[in-house]
């Protein structure tokens, strides 16, 4: 075997090796300089701060791609940088597809968010694609809550709405949820309640037609 390819093979591998060892070096510098900056919440997962971290140079341009966030703070003292993360006010969580649903309409996977921080989020969206909060359940649903222990919502049709009650009684809701309603369930609600007949549904998807059923 002529020398020439055999020089040729250990050239090849120094260089290799050569360029692991500046990427290995430039690896730890990312880390170290990350170990300088500090966040002061609990919401973000690991990666995402990570990933933040190695974006400081451009942080405006970066956050500004990611709608949940309502806000950020940095501040540097000495060597350090401090950096605050306002989250929008989350709605629900959905679990099939791994995302939060926040009261702006914004979605996010859950990959940007510490468990503790999903787990501060008590509605389920059971919807197979993640709900839309439509003008309706926007402006009334502070009320429904007043009324029922509500622990699930699903998006049905992409037009209305069914609720979960926390000891699992379906609340089927009409397309249009308006004052109308709200006031007649504030009304009726316990009559409604110790009634026989109801053990498993309210529907009141017909409700604008003045009709409504009880299981």
């Amino acid at each position: 075997m002529s020398p020439y390819p055999r020089y040729l093979i250990i050239s090849i591998i120094s260089l290799v090796l050569l360029l692991f060892g500046f990427y290995y070096a430039y690896v730890s510098l990312k880390i170290e300089s990350s170990n300088s900056i500090e966040f002061n919440d609990q919401n973000l997962s690991l990666s995402f701060e990570i990933d933040i971290s190695q974006n400081i140079n451009s942080i405006n341009d970066y956050l500004k791609n990611y709608k949940f966030i309502k806000n950020y703070i940095i501040k540097k003292k000495n060597s350090k940088v401090f950096i605050n993360i306002i989250l929008k006010k989350p709605f629900a969580k959905n679990n099939l597809n791994q995302e939060i649903i926040f009261k702006d309409n914004s979605s996010a996977s859950y990959d940007y968010f510490s468990q503790s921080f999903i787990d501060t989020i008590y509605l389920i969206d059971t919807s197979v694609e993640s709900l839309k909060i439509n003008k309706y359940l926007k402006t009334t649903f502070n009320d429904l809550k007043n009324i029922f222990n509500i622990s699930q919502i699903e998006f049905i049709d992409q037009r209305r709405y069914n609720l979960i009650l926390q000891n699992n009684i379906k609340v089927m809701l009409p397309k249009k949820i308006d004052k109308e309603l709200i006031i007649f369930i504030e009304e009726n609600f316990e009559f409604l309640k110790n009634s026989n007949d109801f053990k498993e549904y309210l529907d009141f998807r017909n409700f604008n037609e003045k009709m409504i059923r009880v299981k």
